[in-house]
């Protein structure tokens, strides 16, 4: 077995180090320098190699692999961080690392919000972006749903192992992710979802991402972390804004207030982190009258079915008629209890 890779293996596993630390001596140990490498001589025994190869062998089983830091397939953006992990836990193939954008936020959002992160990692994902995001509940597994509606370009960053699905309702989008994008983790396999795990884990999603939009959230979310992460590695941070006395936009609101760049409309993502990419022409939907007075009785926010027959002033089974063929177009979708949205 490659001793640097037993090396690597044995350090990620030591107490009592922070991140920064292990980085720092796994840069070390590449270079063969003396004295990591008889540090590392007292921890590496036949003890860790036996959990390596018992690690492997389940890994292989599942599907996933390791890779550490050292090697050629780690993403070579996630080894610009000072704090990146030295090894990393893999489901799915490595790929479409070039171009990335994490897209995050509440885990309580709005059908607004959720609708956004669904249609702006759809429509980045068609453009070649992956979309990076941790498979919470809310903005963040939208945002995946997006992606795989797109190319299938996406990253999930797990705050547990990397059999281990959480939240448990999404396991159809882990399963989904596992075959079209991948899914990473710092954490060995079995390891639960502690609570302290998410923040450790947002720095990869940040380390990962080019850009970071968040998408809605308040001041306590998570999703801030990861932005500020980004802002201390170099990403670019958007996010968008929401109503001044909705504080589950005052995250967002607080962000560009601190100077991340305002996004209104997916051609600003564009504009400030992919300016080489050429968004494609989006191709005219043609409406029959009474579509159309349907379609315009719907705003940007969510809109009950009462205020829609209401303002088309039609008949209940004729609108509903008609709101199924607007959500077969592609033009609005249907969020329970009865609300629609323009997408």
């Amino acid at each position: 077995m490659d001793y640097l890779r037993v090396c690597l293996f044995a350090l990620s596993k030591m107490k009592g180090l922070s991140r920064t630390e292990k980085r720092r001596l796994a840069d070390e140990i590449s270079k063969k320098r003396t004295g990591s490498l008889k540090m590392m001589e007292k921890i590496v025994n036949k003890e860790i190699e036996k959990e390596l190869e018992k690690e492997l062998t389940y890994l292989q089983k599942i599907g996933s692999s390791i890779v550490t830091i050292l090697d050629d397939s780690y993403p070579s953006i996630l080894r610009t961080i000072p704090d990146a992990p030295i090894v990393l836990y893999v489901k799915g193939k490595m790929r479409y690392l070039n171009e990335t954008i994490a897209i995050v936020g509440s885990r309580k959002a709005s059908y607004e919000g959720l609708n956004l992160a669904e249609r702006v990692g759809e429509t980045l994902s068609e453009l070649g972006i992956t979309i990076v995001s941790g498979l919470a509940r809310g903005i963040d597994a939208q945002a995946h749903r997006g992606a795989l509606k797109g190319n299938g370009k996406t990253v999930a960053v797990l705050g547990c192992g990397i059999d281990v699905c959480y939240p448990a309702e999404n396991r159809r989008l882990y399963e989904q992710i596992s075959e079209e994008g991948m899914i990473f983790s710092e954490y060995a396999p079995g390891v639960p979802p502690f609570p302290y795990h998410f923040p450790e884990r947002n720095r990869i999603i940040a380390g990962l991402s080019k850009a970071i939009l968040v998408v809605e959230a308040s001041r306590k979310s998570g999703a801030l972390i990861t932005a500020r992460l980004g802002l201390d590695y170099g990403r670019d941070v958007m996010a968008v804004p929401g109503n001044v006395y909705d504080e589950s936009h005052s995250g967002t609101n607080l962000l560009i207030k601190e100077g991340a760049r305002l996004v209104t409309e997916i051609g600003d993502i564009i504009e400030y982190s992919f300016p080489h990419i050429r968004p494609k022409k989006e191709s005219k939907v043609e409406l029959e009258n009474e579509e159309l007075l349907v379609f315009s009785a719907i705003g940007n926010e969510s809109t009950h079915v009462d205020e829609i027959i209401e303002k088309a002033r039609m008949d209940s089974p004729k609108v509903l008629a008609i709101l199924t063929r607007l959500e077969l177009k592609g033009l609005i979708k249907g969020f329970p209890g009865g609300f629609y949205l323009r997408v």
